[in-house]
């Protein structure tokens, strides 16, 4: 047997799944701007023209790759009290967005709901309706979830300085304010240091309040 037949007999079957699921991972890896199917198929070991028999177009993959992120949020048990059971589906739909931090900009520009997404906000809507939010409510409960989650989200992907350089930041910036500024003074250690996740919950627990 040749070796490229034994490559081929090793590798796994080509599936939508599997694509999905490659795609992601490049994703997360280089960036959702350099992912193209030619590169998508090169991850896979197969030309790119192999792909189109199982996905439509890149398109297809890539509201798929929305999807594949909803679906891989933990749902919380159907018996938790309300709070804890949003709190909980608000906290790793966080997660999820920090994992994958190209989702935020996919979803604004990829509005086809999946299974995922469906499930997801089917969780989230029962938990509200079970609490006695009517659906206004329960609208704008969601939307504020929503923004909570994405924008964390993006502070913490658009982050790029580390805490060592911002440290330097803020002694500069406090050497330069003088007296004139002592509230910012005061505030300037906490300024300089944010956990995100301890700040979205925080947030979180107001909202749900």
């Amino acid at each position: 047997m040749k070796i490229d037949d034994a490559r081929d007999a090793e590798r796994a079957p080509l599936t939508r799944r599997l694509i999905i699921e490659t795609a992601v991972a490049f994703a997360d890896t280089n960036g959702l701007e350099v992912l193209s199917m030619r590169k998508l198929g090169a991850e896979l070991g197969v030309e790119a023209m192999s792909l189109y028999n199982h996905v439509e177009n890149k398109e297809d993959i890539l509201n798929g790759m929305v999807d594949y992120v909803f679906q891989s949020i933990s749902l919380p048990a159907d018996d938790l009290e309300w709070k804890e059971a949003l709190r909980q589906l608000a906290t790793s739909l966080m997660d999820r967005f920090t994992t994958h931090a190209w989702t935020l900009s996919l979803k604004s520009a990829h509005t086809d709901m999946g299974p995922g997404m469906l499930i997801f906000l089917e969780r989230l809507l029962a938990i509200l309706g079970d609490a006695g939010f009517s659906d206004e409510d329960a609208h704008h409960a969601l939307q504020m979830l929503g923004s909570h989650a994405s924008g964390y989200a993006f502070q913490q992907a658009s982050s790029l300085e580390t805490s060592e350089t911002q440290e330097v930041n803020v002694e500069s910036m406090l050497a330069q304010l003088g007296d004139g500024f002592p509230n910012v003074t005061r505030m300037a250690p906490y300024l300089a240091e944010c956990d995100f996740n301890t700040e979205y919950a925080f947030g979180l627990d107001i909202i749900i309040d």
